[in-house]
């Protein structure tokens, strides 16, 4: 594995990187620091999409320095590296320290990228951060272009694990949307459900 990491193929690259992620490969993470970085400045983006993708579920301390200065700091694939940063970052699923700080940052894709997080991991953050959070993001989104799928997706799904009394209100705003992914993470939600998400 460790010789297509580090080959001259991004493709064969690329697919290792899904394949370490779906098999929960953590001895890999060296490697795939490595092979972000002969793909950092390049084309293929997507690419790297999957190795950040990667390193947010296996990486380590010298990955999220990496991640924040060549991709956080600068911009490139922001909603994808801030998941993988959120996830390096936090100390459990309770701990939504650098969520509120892209939120409070008002950058779209971060944002974005922060509340997918909270979604797919299932984080319960204490009361107080889930009321800011509520708070900071009900009409997140509701000048993003048509076709553009409503960001929120992810908070929605997360609130199936928080506090009724905090997200009902919330809920049932989103369920007035238009967008069909976020009414039906929605209605689960408010039955406390969570759902396979996209």
């Amino acid at each position: 594995m460790r010789d297509v990491l580090l080959g001259k193929s991004t493709v064969k690259r690329r697919k290792a990187a899904i394949e370490i992620r779906k098999k929960g490969l953590t001895d890999y993470s060296t490697d795939l620091l490595e092979a972000l970085k002969k793909e950092n400045g390049g084309k293929y983006w997507d690419t790297q999409e999957e190795i950040i993708l990667t390193l947010g579920l296996i990486g380590g301390d010298d990955v999220k320095v990496y991640i924040k200065e060549y991709y956080i700091d600068k911009g490139f694939l922001l909603r994808t590296a801030t998941k993988s940063y959120v996830r390096l970052d936090r100390q459990d699923l309770s701990d939504v320290t650098f969520v509120l700080k892209c939120i409070n940052g008002n950058n779209y894709s971060a944002t974005e990228g922060a509340l997918e997080v909270l979604g797919y991991d299932k984080m319960v953050p204490i009361s107080k951060d889930q009321q800011e959070i509520i708070s900071l993001c009900w009409d997140f989104g509701v000048d993003r272009p048509k076709g553009c799928t409503d960001p929120r997706y992810g908070l929605a799904a997360a609130c199936a694990g928080w506090e009724p009394e905090i997200t009902t209100s919330f809920l049932e705003h989103c369920i007035k949307s238009e967008d069909v992914p976020l009414v039906y993470v929605a209605e689960n939600a408010l039955k406390k459900k969570y759902v396979r998400l996209r």
